[in-house]
């Protein structure tokens, strides 16, 4: 399983809108092949968000990052965002 974390920082007065953007969409990334968890977290004190994901692949990833919902999300946030996100990608097992 792919365990993938984004973290994210966003401009103090935009951070409510990047939320409100990501959670709107959180139920069609859900409901994607290959997402088995999809969470979002507030980060008030640096102004962020982290979003943990689990998908059963890297190709059912990929899918995610090639549609049109991702295409949304990036459109939406890039513009709220103070700096670049940072994403981290792990093989993971369940125990």
């Amino acid at each position: 399983m792919k365990l993938i974390t984004v973290e994210v920082e966003f401009a103090a007065t935009e951070l409510d809108a990047a939320l409100e953007l990501i959670s709107e969409q959180a139920e069609t990334v859900r409901a994607m092949p290959g997402c088995t968890h999809y969470a979002l977290y507030s980060k008030r004190s640096v102004d962020g968000a982290a979003i943990i994901q689990h998908w059963e692949n890297m190709e059912a990833f990929d899918a995610y990052r090639a549609s049109d919902v991702f295409a949304i999300l990036g459109a939406g946030l890039r513009p709220l965002m103070a700096k670049p996100p940072v994403t981290t990608i792990a093989e993971v097992d369940i125990v």
